[in-house]
């Protein structure tokens, strides 16, 4: 069974044995270098499966500002890794499936998230649209690896 939690900063090292699958690297970050993160705007959030962490997030609560495409009001998903020795489970789509949940417990009063997906991801692309993001129409090109579509989530 899939869980989240949050990460604390200095538990980084539980996620540090998440690995990238080859190409991966053109669309998130080394795990290593994601828990480095220094932004205080940035939560770390842990995917298990049982007791194996499979997984990691941050939620970004300053996205909007950096982001011309987001609402105001709009936090941001980044860094989303299934860590390649876990990938092809289901475990992703699993994930997306109780994110929703996660998200209105942990953050009550938060209803709109965004997050940019490589257009050359596919995989990826189709997972989060099958677990309730909706593409916004517009593409980003503020990336360093290509156009990104732009998916958003709008929790009721």
């Amino acid at each position: 069974m899939i869980t989240i939690s949050d990460l604390p900063r200095d538990r980084g090292a539980e996620v540090s044995h998440l690995a990238l699958g080859p190409g991966q690297a053109d669309f998130v970050g080394v795990i290593d270098n994601m828990v480095k993160d220094p932004s205080p705007d940035r939560d770390f959030h842990a995917v298990r499966e049982g007791d194996t962490v499979v997984g990691f997030f941050k939620i970004d609560r300053g996205y909007a500002p950096f982001h011309d495409f987001a609402q105001a009001h709009g936090w941001g998903l980044r860094g989303l890794l299934i860590g390649a020795q876990y990938q092809g489970l289901g475990l992703g789509r699993a994930m997306l499936a109780v994110l929703p949940g996660y998200l209105r417990a942990r953050y009550p009063s938060q209803r709109l998230y965004y997050l940019t997906v490589n257009c050359r991801n596919t995989r990826a692309y189709s997972a989060y649209l099958s677990g309730g993001w909706m593409d916004a129409g517009a593409l980003y090109h503020g990336g360093s690896s290509g156009p990104q579509h732009i998916l958003q989530l709008d929790l009721p």
